[in-house]
């Protein structure tokens, strides 16, 4: 999250129109679519997916990538296998661990433990470690360099002709002096674990970048790089979803708030959020200074996931040299890790 400003409905269920024809909770525990910009400054976006004014899937979007498997089937039935896996996987909340410790100066990358994320320096070091941690999930990666810093996409490609782009992203960086476990290793932790859980849906009908952000806290220098990117590139955008500060949850409730949601992404959320008991509600607030904000600025729906920033039940470590490891509560962010998982599958695969 950025350091002094205040952080201020897509009808996404899109049938799966490239998959193949034939072929414990636990307690909290420290540890076009087409968009137009309104009046207030917010995207709305239209409920069927057209050639956005950002790209189209047949001028330079993507299509099935060398790899991909666009013949997955069920081997008892013969039939198509887009049944996606269960959102909470038995790996999910060691992964969301492993990529907070590594972050947040507990576990070495190359032999250096980092104190923050702050300087060029430490920050190519997590770029690296980040880079190599989506190659290892097979995903082709890139790091994009803008001048300033260092942006980390990884695109997970559609199993047959893309309907779209997703974005789901969050920034790396910290402010000088913290380790930013909180803020921000417990978003990036999420964006890789979806990155792992969604590259193993058999039948996807879409795209998906997940984006690791630079520079955030300098005044959200990478996302807006990356916002310009997209629209340079033409790429067929139908939303973008960021996940700033997901470690903190004193009440155990799990409640999520959604910052700004554009048309369509609260329900987005809203409308799986009951298959997760463990999650009381959603919030919607009308807040945002984060990465979400540069998308919307180019024209692109976005949402701003968070732990209870304005409802208060939010990290006393923010920006302080105590927002390690070990004030993280792993199950907060694990259970935001499934809601994200959930959403995003049932986006991407057939019912």
């Amino acid at each position: 999250m950025s350091i002094t400003a205040p952080r201020t409905a897509l009808a996404w269920a899109l049938a799966c129109a490239a998959c193949p024809a034939t072929d414990d909770d636990r307690g909290a525990q420290p540890w076009t679519t087409e968009a137009t910009t309104s009046s207030d400054g917010s995207s709305t976006v239209g409920a069927e997916l057209e050639a956005s004014s950002h790209g189209d899937p047949s001028d330079g979007g993507s299509s099935t990538a060398a790899g991909t498997d666009d013949t997955a089937v069920d081997d008892s039935t013969g039939a198509p296998a887009c049944e996606p896996p269960p959102p909470d996987p038995s790996w999910l909340e060691d992964e969301i661990v492993d990529v907070v410790e590594h972050l947040g100066g507990v576990q070495p990358i190359d032999g250096v433990l980092l104190g923050d994320r702050a300087n060029p320096q430490r920050r190519a070091l997590a770029a690296g470690w980040l880079q190599q941690r989506f190659v290892d999930l097979g995903l082709d990666t890139e790091l994009h360099e803008y001048g300033s810093g260092t942006n980390v996409i990884a695109r997970l490609p559609a199993t047959g002709a893309s309907q779209g782009t997703w974005v789901l992203g969050a920034h790396y960086d910290s402010v000088p002096g913290s380790p930013g476990a909180n803020d921000n290793a417990t978003g990036v932790a999420i964006v890789v674990a979806a990155a792992r859980q969604l590259a193993a849906l058999p039948c996807r009908s879409h795209d998906v970048l997940f984006v690791a952000f630079d520079e955030e806290e300098l005044g959200l220098v990478g996302s807006g790089a990356m916002a310009a990117k997209l629209v340079a590139d033409r790429e067929p955008v139908i939303a973008v979803h960021t996940i700033d500060q997901m470690g903190w949850d004193q009440d155990g409730d799990r409640r999520v708030e959604l910052e700004r949601a554009d048309a369509g992404l609260f329900e987005f959320y809203d409308d799986v959020v009951d298959e997760l008991p463990a999650i009381e509600g959603l919030t919607p607030t009308d807040t945002g200074f984060t990465d979400h904000v540069s998308f919307r600025a180019q024209g692109f729906a976005a949402v701003g996931l968070t732990e209870e920033y304005v409802s208060g039940d939010t990290t006393p470590h923010y920006h302080q040299s105590s927002d390690t490891v070990d004030t993280v509560m792993p199950a907060y962010t694990r259970s935001t890790a499934t809601l994200v998982n959930l959403a995003f599958a049932r986006a991407i695969t057939p019912p």
